[in-house]
């Protein structure tokens, strides 16, 4: 701060008043200089102290993210893109994981009230058991999002991916190359969003003219890895199923690691994608772009996702108060090769 001072040509007191808030408005500094200010500390390199911040009872610049695991690959992106908007913020990650277990959000609600940290970003995604005693914890905590999950607890902020948009531009999609008869398959049922996005399939295809209701929902695939031999022969099984039995000419899977199995089962049958067969996955993974053939998915546009949860968590801090807001953000189909 005394190097900026310098440079800028005015007092340490008015780079701390620009910089860190300080001065309660008795020092002034103009709009030209503040600018100036700030962008020679961008030109240093400046960074907050955030242990000095702590002991002068300010903010820790430490954000939270809970997540049910870290091996998960949406959980992987997610702390990525997290990573990237929080640091334009001046903030930094900790990420820990909750595998099931309250321990960690009760350990985050101690830390806040000690100053530790100064919000909480809590991945919805795959901790849905957890749900119910999470909508206790949560709002015990100051400054807390939830993201990527429809967890939506009274006076708690969270940023909702829309999967509404995905499913109906999906259909929509599927309509446009001539497919008319759908199967939907997922591992679970549970879940709001999976039901969701059958509720939003069943009226798109009242509109498209698609021949597509819950009984074109078929459960399965829960436990099966794609990595593992041994499962191939469920995934043919399946394909065999949607083919033979179920006459569907398109596939729409509940992740991309479905989108996959069943595109190596319907190549192990002899069957060409999309061709025969379209299939369409969902979330966008990182092999989605890869695989051959390049897997046409749904995205939950995670960069404007958590840029804006970042913005709100930041206003809750400044402000000191949750306003408890719900945002959507839109999901978006991304063509490519299987469909």
């Amino acid at each position: 701060m005394t190097d900026i001072a310098a440079r800028a040509g005015v007092s340490r007191m008015a780079v701390s008043a620009v910089l860190m808030g300080t001065g309660n408005g008795r020092i002034g500094v103009s709009a030209q200089t503040a600018d100036r200010i700030r962008q020679i500390a961008d030109e240093l390199g400046y960074r907050p102290n955030a242990a000095a911040q702590q002991l002068a009872g300010k903010r820790s610049g430490v954000i939270a993210i809970v997540a049910h695991d870290w091996k998960n690959f949406l959980a992987q992106r997610v702390l990525t893109w997290l990573h990237e908007a929080a640091e334009k913020q001046g903030f930094r990650i900790l990420a820990t994981r909750s595998l099931g277990n309250l321990e960690p959000i009760e350990q985050l609600l101690r830390d806040s009230r000690s100053g530790w940290v100064d919000g909480v970003v809590y991945l919805a995604h795959e901790n849905e058991s957890q749900w119910p005693s999470v909508a206790e914890l949560l709002p015990q905590i100051s400054n807390v999002v939830t993201v990527v999950g429809d967890l939506r607890i009274p006076g708690v902020t969270a940023v909702v991916s829309d999967v509404t948009s995905g499913a109906r531009s999906s259909m929509a999609h599927l309509q446009s190359r001539g497919r008319k008869r759908p199967m939907f398959i997922t591992e679970e049922l549970e879940t709001p969003a999976i039901q969701a996005r059958i509720e939003a399939y069943c009226h798109a295809a009242v509109d498209l003219g698609i021949q597509f209701d819950r009984s074109h929902v078929y459960q399965e695939t829960r436990g099966w890895s794609i990595s593992t031999p041994d499962d191939y022969p469920r995934f043919d099984d399946l394909a065999r199923m949607i083919l033979n039995e179920k006459k569907a000419d398109s596939v729409l899977c509940d992740t991309d690691f479905t989108a996959v199995g069943l595109l190596r089962a319907f190549r192990r049958l002899g069957r060409r994608v999309p061709d025969d067969i379209s299939v369409i996955g969902w979330g966008d993974l990182q092999f989605a772009a890869v695989f051959d053939p390049r897997i046409t998915t749904v995205t939950h546009e995670l960069s404007d996702l958590l840029t804006l949860a970042v913005a709100k968590l930041q206003r809750q801090i400044a402000a000191g108060t949750d306003v408890g807001e719900n945002e959507f953000v839109q999901t978006t189909l991304v063509i490519r090769e299987t469909s």
